[in-house]
């Protein structure tokens, strides 16, 4: 009788539990893209920017140089003063873009990590309220089994009583 009672309460909290737990939209996604496709399309057009000022910067290094070394080669050292000018100007310009395109991949390097750490600690926290949940849930059927259990001795006894009232009645 008392399996009977604690499988009938098992199967009402079960019941209720399911009818309460409405599906939900995925949180991370928006429109048609989710969260981790938009990072990796924004760090692919980084990519194509940063390979592209890279490019930029090499190319006015190398027309530069071959300035310089075409005014070397004429004698003109009016030229050659400005195209060494120009030379350094566009050395010290692809030296920046080289170090801003380490800068920025360190910063996003690190604030991916910090939001795969967050990200770590969400599903830690998530997993211990889920163990609470659990844990209250079993005390709370638990408790339930229990009142299930002295709910039907009472009426087990009220029975008996009843029964025994009723035999009494009927010897008389």
């Amino acid at each position: 009788m008392k399996k009977i009672a604690l499988l009938a309460a098992v199967a009402v909290a079960i019941t209720f539990a399911s009818c309460n737990n409405t599906p939900s939209k995925d949180k991370a996604t928006t429109d048609e893209q989710t969260v981790g496709e938009k990072l990796d399309h924004s760090l692919d057009q980084l990519d194509q920017k940063t390979a592209e000022a890279t490019a930029k910067a090499e190319t006015e290094y190398n027309k530069a140089k071959a300035d310089l070394d075409a005014a070397v080669a004429k004698g003109d050292k009016k030229a050659e003063e400005s195209a060494r000018k120009a030379l350094a100007d566009a050395e010290a310009a692809w030296n920046k873009v080289k170090a801003s395109a380490n800068a920025t991949g360190e910063k996003i390097e690190e604030k991916v990590n910090n939001a795969v750490d967050g990200t770590i600690e969400a599903g830690k926290s998530t997993g211990k309220a889920l163990e609470n949940t659990a844990d209250k849930a079993g005390e709370a059927m638990g408790k339930a089994a229990d009142k299930a259990d002295n709910a039907i001795k009472d009426v087990t006894k009220g029975a008996e009583r009843k029964a025994n009232d009723l035999k009494d009645a009927l010897k008389k």
